[in-house]
């Protein structure tokens, strides 16, 4: 079993930049962390198109860039080619495998995402840095009971604080 990997608070998705040493490279999650659950598609290339910008802004090499979903987003890569190849869709998180580059970097690779059990899950099982995004927005029932449990769990997988340098 991987040692407990840094957990790290955010409270919007961008603050992820501000964090010290730099990350390496991001995994980000869509829904509830970009976007909202059940989101229009022009809403998640608009969130898409803003958190790249913010990353060019950041200095960040965009092929350290992925986004993670479990969401399938139906004609997406089409309307975002700059990013198809970036973006996994149906990744069936936490299952989901990372590019082996991901895996190179280890804690300085930060998984970004609001649930515990699949982000926070998908960065344990790489020993990858976990940054939990900490909504205020009224969730719906289900992300928010697993949520609560992921909250439970989250002292067997996760360690507030710092990553390693």
């Amino acid at each position: 079993m991987p040692r407990r990997v840094p957990l790290l608070l955010l409270e919007k998705p961008e603050n992820v930049f501000s964090l010290e040493p730099t990350p390496a490279a991001l995994l980000v999650d869509l829904e509830g962390t970009l976007t909202v659950f059940s989101p229009s598609r022009s809403s998640v290339i608009e969130a898409l198109t803003h958190f790249e910008e913010v990353a060019a802004e950041n200095g960040l090499d965009r092929r350290r860039l992925h986004y993670v979903t479990n969401a399938a987003f139906h004609g997406l890569t089409s309307r975002c080619p700059g990013i198809s190849a970036r973006l996994h869709t149906r990744a069936h998180k936490p299952f989901f495998t990372p590019p082996a580059q991901f895996q190179l970097y280890g804690q300085a690779t930060v998984v970004v995402g609001d649930q515990y059990l699949t982000d926070g899950l998908l960065a344990w099982r790489f020993g990858f840095s976990f940054g939990l995004i900490r909504t205020s927005e009224h969730q719906l029932f289900w992300p928010h009971m697993q949520l609560s449990v992921g909250q439970l769990l989250s002292p067997l997988f996760f360690r507030l604080g710092e990553r390693c340098r």
